[in-house]
């Protein structure tokens, strides 16, 4: 009897997860440029992972998204429910099943599922086992940060096949915020609201002045939408300065404010910073009565490891989307400040984060994310050559802005009559994603006018950068009471996106459904609401990057609103 059992023992045993052949699942040649690996990560350091499994029927949820967002099908608008999204895509129970087992075989708890991901607490030891990884402590010297990474790890062969990412491991975070903070100078400011109107808009821009230069011309009516505004990498947005901006920029009551909420241990102590008073002085200056929510998110550096509690080692991106896509209602509109040279985005990371965007877009959310602010060379200090370990020279294009659906990318401008494409606006081409449908004639008109011109720098098979643009330079922002002059696609995505939210509620409003994800509209009928620019460049790249022109550009997308011939367009 024991000699029959043995064949079926050693099937036993090599079923088992700790028995399984580790197969690696995400490796970097090294950690990207200005990490530096200062030694190894404390074994009793406790880390928070998200375990994103795979989901199943993507390209089901891809097709409908299509459907819902395009003006000339049946079922447009007609946009999914949570629990609609949750049947479609959840993971497999199999699935489940496994990587719970693989996680009890260790010794790790394991929550519940949600937003198809498991999150579990593990020390550095214990990550390592999981993962058969080596984590270390790692140091940017340019942004003074540290974190906890490994540029390898793996997984048992049936984990592997039911997992789509394991963070935190490879990804090093390069996040920056569009609000061109280097660039912020102190101004004198005017004494109080009667002194709105008196603002110089060729000084400085205020709400008044956009109102003015793209045609709004519309008091919300409705008070079923809802505008969000994110904050990352501790940005806190500031109540005080924003009844301060109130009062002093516009006519809009000064006790108008903002919703709250805490992300993953986010915090926001009422001492407004730069990006987030920026998005929630212009969201609010220009929306208002409509009511606005600021998402306040943690889990990205900076922090200095500690090994008494639990670090927030997670990436913002998908703790805010997995936030985001649990909730039983979610704002009509979303703005967006923040963004990575793609290329420094580990590609299974990309992908999930774009399925998560489209998940969200889904259910009837015009999502707007700024393009970045380094013209060709997307980051403001980016080195223009590839991480590979060929150091190729190229264009870098940004992320999440390059996400082929769910997002819609805004870059910038600056004048009037004519507005401008401004040079700090990023544009060009995704590495990871294909060109959608939906824009695949501009792009190709694009890069056929260019002919052989930066031949090998871009993808001209990628999805284009941006969608559409806003103005991005001298925008007026109250900041410890002190007014200064900022600039950034951190100032035209929120400048768009509150358009965007005035579109929904005037919809809403008459009975109709919002938007929802944004381009297919934008790229077929919309694009008569918008204005066409068609001069400057965006450069970097020792060059003087791509240029603007007729139609669609990797520099000002599509154009910029005209409020007016929008609202008659929707």
């Amino acid at each position: 009897m024991i000699i029959t059992m043995l064949p079926l023992l050693a099937a036993l045993a090599a079923a088992s997860p700790l028995a399984q052949e580790m197969v690696t699942k995400q490796a970097l040649r090294k950690a990207p440029g200005g990490w530096v690996l200062k030694g190894s990560a404390p074994a009793d350091l406790q880390m928070n992972m998200h375990i994103s499994l795979k989901e199943q029927n993507m390209d089901k949820l891809q097709q409908r998204l299509l459907q819902i967002s395009d003006p000339g099908h049946s079922d447009y608008g007609k946009h999914m429910s949570k629990s609609d999204i949750e049947a479609l895509t959840a993971p497999s129970k199999a699935n489940i099943g496994v990587v719970k087992e693989w996680l009890k075989a260790h010794g790790v708890q394991a929550g519940e599922v949600s937003s198809g991901s498991i999150a579990i607490t593990v020390t550095t030891t214990q990550a390592e086992e999981l993962l058969g990884a080596k984590y270390g402590v790692y140091y940017h010297a340019q942004k003074g940060v540290y974190t906890v990474r490994t540029t390898k790890y793996s997984l048992p062969k049936d984990v592997h096949d039911a997992v789509a990412m394991v963070q935190p491991t490879t990804m090093f975070s390069d996040m920056n915020m569009s609000d061109g903070r280097v660039k912020a100078t102190e101004i004198s400011h005017a004494s109080g609201a009667s002194d709105a109107a008196a603002v110089n808009c060729d000084k400085g821009l205020t709400p008044p002045c956009l109102r003015d230069l793209y045609k709004i011309d519309y008091t919300p009516q409705d008070n079923k939408t809802t505008i969000g505004i994110t904050g990352y990498l501790h940005e806190v947005a500031g109540k005080a300065d924003l009844q301060s901006f109130l009062q002093q920029y516009t006519s809009i009551p000064s006790n108008a404010t903002f919703g709250v909420h805490l992300v993953n241990g986010g915090t926001n102590d009422g001492n407004g910073t730069g990006e987030a008073n920026l998005d929630t002085q212009y969201a609010m200056g220009l929306t208002y009565p409509i009511h606005n929510d600021f998402y306040s998110t943690a889990g990205s550096p900076p922090f200095i490891p500690d090994a008494s509690t639990p670090n927030n080692t997670n990436e913002p991106y998908i703790e805010w989307l997995n936030y985001m896509n649990g909730l039983d209602e979610v704002p009509t509109t979303v703005t967006s400040s923040y963004g990575d040279n793609e290329q420094t985005v580990p590609r299974d990371y990309a992908e999930n984060v774009c399925n998560q965007f489209m998940k969200l877009a889904a259910r009837g959310v015009s999502v707007l994310v700024s393009s970045g602010d380094g013209g060709v060379a997307g980051g403001q200090t980016s080195k223009c050559v590839s991480n590979d370990g060929k150091c190729t020279r190229k264009f870098l294009p940004t992320f999440p802005a390059s996400c082929p659906l769910g997002v819609t990318a805004v870059g910038g401008t600056t004048k009037s009559n004519p507005e401008v494409a401004a040079g700090l606006s990023s544009g060009g081409f995704s590495e990871y994603f294909p060109v959608p449908d939906y824009q695949a004639a501009q792009t190709k008109a694009y890069i056929t006018g260019l002919g052989d011109t930066y031949a090998g720098l871009y993808n001209g098979g990628g999805r284009g950068i941006p969608d559409v643009a806003a103005q991005a330079e001298r925008f007026i922002v109250v900041i410890g009471g002190k007014s200064y002059l900022l600039a950034g696609t951190s100032c035209s995505a929120p400048t768009f996106a509150s358009v965007v939210a005035l579109l929904n509620d005037y919809r809403v409003a008459s009975g109709k459904p919002p938007l929802g994800f944004l381009n297919p509209w934008l790229y077929g009928k919309g694009f008569a609401g918008l204005n066409d620019i068609t001069q400057g460049t965006n450069p970097g790249c020792d060059t003087d990057g791509f240029s603007a022109g007729k139609g669609w550009d990797p520099v000002t997308g599509l154009g910029t609103p005209n409020f007016s011939e929008l609202k008659k367009l929707v």
